[in-house]
């Protein structure tokens, strides 16, 4: 039987709502200016956005070298997998080499959905410190 309901964690990059699965989460930190990381926007090439204060670094399940900086999550939230969008052909490509799968609408404006495990630049950066 199939999945029918998605949680996912819920958080901001500028105007953006972005969300990822529960399930490739390990754990979430506050910053420590001493870890390494990487931006959420780096890994989403959105270009420099000077508002941006990351507090939280996002660890990914099987990926625990590459921390990710971004904002405090907004929340966690479980949705119907029926109410998730295809993303429209013309950004199909583009959009799958940032992990981008889906699109969930909602009354304050769409959750774009990320698989870190599909972005390239997210992948290419494990594939150098795996080995």
């Amino acid at each position: 039987m199939k999945q029918q309901e998605i949680q996912l964690l819920i958080f901001s990059l500028g105007n953006s709502r972005y969300g990822i699965d529960i399930d490739q989460v390990a754990y979430l930190m506050n910053v420590d200016a001493t870890e390494s990381a990487i931006s959420f926007e780096q890994l989403m090439a959105v270009g420099s956005l000077a508002e941006c204060k990351y507090s939280k670094i996002l660890v990914i399940k099987h990926r625990m070298g590459i921390p990710i900086l971004i904002q405090e999550p907004d929340e966690v939230v479980t949705f119907s997998v029926w109410d998730i969008c295809s993303l429209p052909e013309v950004l199909t490509v583009s959009a799958a080499n940032k992990g981008v799968w889906g699109l969930l609408p909602q009354e304050q404006g769409i959750i774009i959905l990320i698989d870190f495990y599909k972005n390239q630049h997210f992948m290419q950066i494990a594939s150098r410190i795996d080995h």
